[in-house]
């Protein structure tokens, strides 16, 4: 079996949010700043203006000037996605205390779960057999790059899955308007198929580590916070701007570009990633 690529070790804590969102009950707890570990992805809120951020200890949702924690369960989410209003998906290492996201005699690895408002976590598939480092929705289906195994698997129904190919991945993103094309990034660099993930070929690209694709383009960012676009399917790329530290997550979205940054929080950029602001910051 291949090594799976591992995150760069990032602990990110967050303190100052970004405009308010919901989603949370009442009762959900607010946190400091320092709770927040690992962070492994980046979601906007369907239903209102607002960030999810899944980490190594849970989900965390940002509203306003706090942080609150989704679900009491510290799960280590190491994949998640919001597929729409009410429909989340994630993948990792669940909390070993939440005995119905287990396998008997398995692993502890989540393979597909999904909440209809992230405090509550079913599995789907897959349980105590893969863990998701990345998951993504799109065009009706799942992708997932399994990091147990390492290979690209994707799913039309959630619960059969085919696996595509055996590849080493440390982040991917699908094409918003052709199903079949993906890029992605190793430690062999960037790499892209034409083929829904069967097949791989190299690209002459700057060293990027985290990808997101939105209407405006596809970004990457390198591990000291370089960030690029490229406006054809990563043939060519064009440098744009720079955030201050080790990245650790990208969303990208038609009207701004959000990076995760290590022991600094997120930056956001509504320029198309000439210029950010810190807009959630550090405060550990």
């Amino acid at each position: 079996m291949p090594a799976s690529p591992r995150r760069p070790p990032i602990v990110a804590a967050l303190a100052v949010a970004l405009a308010a969102c919901g989603g949370v009950g009442d009762a959900a707890p607010t946190v400091s700043a320092a709770e927040l570990v690992h962070v492994h992805g980046l979601a906007e809120n369907p239903d209102a203006e607002g960030i999810y951020v899944a980490t190594h200890t849970g989900l965390f949702e940002v509203r306003g000037d706090t942080i609150t924690r989704v679900t009491e369960r510290y799960h280590d989410l190491m994949g998640f996605t919001v597929v729409g209003p009410g429909d989340y998906l994630a993948s990792g290492h669940p909390e070993l205390q939440a005995e119905h996201l287990q396998a008997p005699g398995k692993p502890p690895l989540l393979g597909l779960v999904e909440s209809s408002d992230g405090v509550e976590w079913e599995p789907v598939s897959l349980l105590g057999e893969t863990d998701f480092h990345n998951l993504e929705a799109k065009h009706d289906r799942v992708y997932g790059y399994d990091a147990t195994n390492g290979a690209f698997l994707i799913s039309e129904d959630r619960t059969n899955w085919d696996t595509m190919s055996d590849v080493a991945l440390i982040d991917f993103s699908v094409s918003p308007d052709d199903p079949d094309l993906i890029v992605g990034t190793g430690q062999a660099g960037v790499t892209r198929s034409d083929a829904a993930g069967a097949t791989w070929s190299p690209l002459d690209a700057p060293p990027y580590v985290f990808l997101d694709w939105s209407a405006d383009g596809l970004f990457g960012v390198t591990v000291d916070g370089r960030v690029g676009v490229s406006t054809d399917a990563g043939d060519t790329w064009d440098e744009v701007g720079a955030v201050d530290g080790q990245p650790e997550a990208i969303l990208a979205s038609p009207d701004r570009l959000l990076v995760a940054v290590a022991d600094r929080g997120v930056f956001e950029s509504t320029d198309g990633g000439e210029t950010f602001d810190i807009v959630v910051a550090t405060d550990g």
